[in-house]
């Protein structure tokens, strides 16, 4: 006869329910704790016990050798480490690291572009997901404005036109224009214009024109 295992308990699903409660009192009705913090902690909390509870978990961290286990740990560490900076920006520029949405209630909505001129005069945008297909989602060009890389901007949009350029050498970029798009979420009754407005912020010369 098998002596029946004791469930700590802290275990699933009750620990799971009292953890979204105390987010749920801590973020949304005291708004002791940003969501950011508090659903990360939770996600790792998660994790963690997966590791120590988990059987095909706990095979896998046994099977690999110290040497490995020592990297899998650091690189786990790292990522939790990098969630937790709340500063995302400063060492990220150019992605979008937080894993939780915002929202936002300005208006207008606003958005920056890339646009380009190529030596043929045709007009094009660029997008990096476009041009890196390895890239997920890049951050929101706005979302660059950011005193730590006051170049920021400018660096990623020769780094667009020089990645448009090798993929169409027989018609290259020789100016980007850094736009600024802005949508009325609620537009005046006498408003009839259905385009975004839009504004030239930046030019970067790429190379010497037509």
């Amino acid at each position: 006869m098998t002596t029946p295992v004791r469930v700590p308990a802290w275990f699933p699903p009750l620990s799971l329910i009292a953890m979204a409660l105390m987010i749920l009192l801590g973020s949304f009705v005291w708004h002791f704790v940003p969501i950011a913090v508090s659903g990360q902690a939770f996600l790792i909390v998660v994790i963690l016990r997966a590791f120590a509870t988990w059987p095909p978990m706990i095979r896998l961290v046994t099977s690999m050798p110290v040497a490995h286990r020592v990297a899998f740990g650091v690189l786990i560490a790292c990522m939790i480490g990098g969630h937790y900076t709340l500063g995302g920006r400063t060492y990220f520029p150019y992605v979008t690291w937080e894993i939780f949405p915002s929202y936002t209630y300005e208006n207008p909505v606003i958005c920056d572009e890339f646009i380009a001129t190529t030596m043929s005069g045709q007009r094009v945008r660029l997008l990096a997901e476009q041009l890196f297909p390895s890239i997920v989602q890049i951050d929101r060009l706005d979302a660059l404005d950011d005193p730590t890389h006051p170049d920021a901007k400018e660096h990623l949009a020769r780094a667009l036109a020089k990645a448009y350029n090798e993929q169409h050498p027989d018609n290259p970029v020789w100016r980007v224009d850094l736009m600024r798009l802005a949508v009325q979420l609620h537009p005046p009754p006498t408003e009839t214009r259905a385009l975004p407005s839009c504004e030239l912020l930046k030019r970067y010369e790429i190379s010497s024109g037509p």
